[in-house]
This record gives structure tokens, C-alpha cells and sequence, in this order.
């Protein structure tokens, strides 16, 4: 089950029920991610397809593969929209822990919106895409620079409500397939509408996709952290970026 299927679902229900009062007008979503596979071997083998090489999945966990940047980014007000790091479409693929709930990105005449991640809302479980600017610089030199990933880390989160992002232990790794990222750990303080603070942690990782930085941030709370760990470090380690050709898709509606 993922957002599209839970939308997806509450549309049918409401064009089948009575039509006591004026519907809004439906928008047509569409897009290259409404068909892509879902499960280890469709996954492995449309990455294998596309010339990527494949990816384990470790248990316990679901693989997701999408793509990002294929449409220009949907306008806020009808003049201004949310600017991007890259200008590239993007095929993207990480794993996450079973259970979670898939997010991808779509597209309306308004333009492309979401993003690429997964959560456990309930629990306050998250993984999501993130990308900034490089500015000329190389894994290894931002390896020691810790404002760099501060502001990385925060890049997918909401400015009002956090505070004291602490990145440790970041790491320069050589992946099995060759891809140079970096790893990382890190600690925030969530700031609750309710008035209280939620201690966070989480793993990430990064790498260079032309001039950005691309990468996986996943994070949950501290006291959920131990029992997590391992997958917010697997999920992070299986992340992927791919500069792409646009590809071609047809439309629906949701």
C-alpha cells in the first residue's frame, strides 16, 4: 500500500457515492512513477533494464524506485515555485523498513510536487530525499565540514521546528558497486506545536549528482532509535541517484 493507492482509493469511493452536492473539480495526476514496479525482483530487474546495477534488500525490508525532476517543479501561488538544487530528472532507488508508507512524486498541469521518501507516521519514523547545492567542493574535503551537513540535514525539514542539528561520524565510503558517498549519524530536537521537544536521531548519505547533493536522510525518535538502527543504516547505505533521460509516460486520473 502506498499514497497513490490510498488516493487512488478514496477517489473511487467518492465518484461511486451519491452526488448530493457539487464536486471540486478532479485534477489529472500522472506521471512516469504512476506505473513503476514495486517488490525486489520487478525492482532489480527494471534497474537492470535502465543499466543500473541492482540492489539488496535486506530483510525486513521493501525496495522503492522512482523518479524526481522529471516535470518542473509545481508553482505555490500561481507565479512563484519552489526552487530545486538540481535541474536533472533523476531515478532514485533506497530501501526502507516494512510497514512504511511510500511517498513519490506526481504531476499536474500545475507541475511536478512531492517528493521521494517513506514513513511511519503513527511512530514518527522517516525517510526522504534530499538534495543542495555542492559549490564546487568534493565528498572528501565536505567530510570534515559540518556546517555543510547541518544544513543538509535540515534541507528537508520544516525551519519553525528544529533546533541543535549535530552531524557525527561522518564517513567517506566506496559502495560495493563503486559509488563514493558519505555516511553519517545525527541528533535534533523536534519543537512541538503542543509546547514540549522531541529528542531525534537518524542516519543519512550523501552524494555528488553533477553540481548537488543528493541523498537519504531517515530519522526517528530517540527512544525508538535502538530498536531502528540498523534499518535507518541499511536504508541510508541503499541509497542510489542516477542522472536520467525524462522518460516517457502516459497520463491517468486519480
Amino acid at each position: 500500500l502506498c499514497r497513490r493507492s490510498v488516493l487512488t482509493n478514496a477517489a473511487t469511493a467518492l465518484l461511486a457515492a451519491p452526488l448530493v452536492s457539487p464536486l471540486a473539480a478532479v485534477a489529472d495526476v500522472y506521471g512516469p512513477n504512476s506505473d513503476m514496479p514495486s517488490g525486489e525482483k520487478k525492482v532489480n530487474s527494471f534497474l537492470q533494464q535502465q543499466g543500473f546495477p541492482a540492489m539488496k534488500v535486506p530483510g525486513g525490508c521493501s525496495p522503492l524506485v522512482g523518479y524526481i525532476g522529471t516535470a518542473p517543479p509545481a508553482n505555490i501561488d500561481g507565479s512563484k515555485s519552489k526552487e530545486r538544487a538540481f535541474d536533472k530528472s533523476l531515478l532514485v532507488r533506497f530501501v526502507y523498513p516494512n510497514g512504511w508508507l511510500p511517498e513519490v512524486p506526481s504531476i499536474t498541469e500545475n507541475g511536478e510536487s512531492g517528493t521521494l521518501g517513506a514513513n511511519n507516521y503513527v511512530k514518527g519514523d522517516s525517510a526522504t530525499f534530499t538534495a543542495v547545492p555542492l559549490k564546487g567542493n568534493t565528498l572528501e574535503s565536505l567530510s570534515s565540514n559540518k556546517e555543510f551537513f547541518k544544513n543538509f540535514l535540515s534541507a528537508q525539514m520544516t525551519s519553525d521546528v528544529f533546533e541543535d542539528v549535530k552531524p557525527k561520524k561522518i564517513t567517506v565510503v566506496k559502495q560495493d558497486d563503486g559509488t563514493e558517498m558519505v555516511l553519517l549519524d545525527f541528533s535534533y530536537t523536534l519543537l512541538t506545536r503542543a509546547g514540549f521537544t522531541v529528542n531525534r536521531l537518524g542516519a543519512a548519505s550523501a552524494m555528488i549528482v553533477g553540481d548537488t547533493v543528493v541523498g537519504l536522510v531517515t530519522a526517528t525518535t530517540a527512544l525508538r532509535y535502538k530498536e531502528l538502527e540498523e534499518k535507518l543504516h541499511q536504508s541510508a547505505s541503499s541509497f542510489r541517484a542516477y542522472v536520467v533521460k525524462p522518460p516517457a509516460f502516459s497520463g491517468s486520473i486519480i
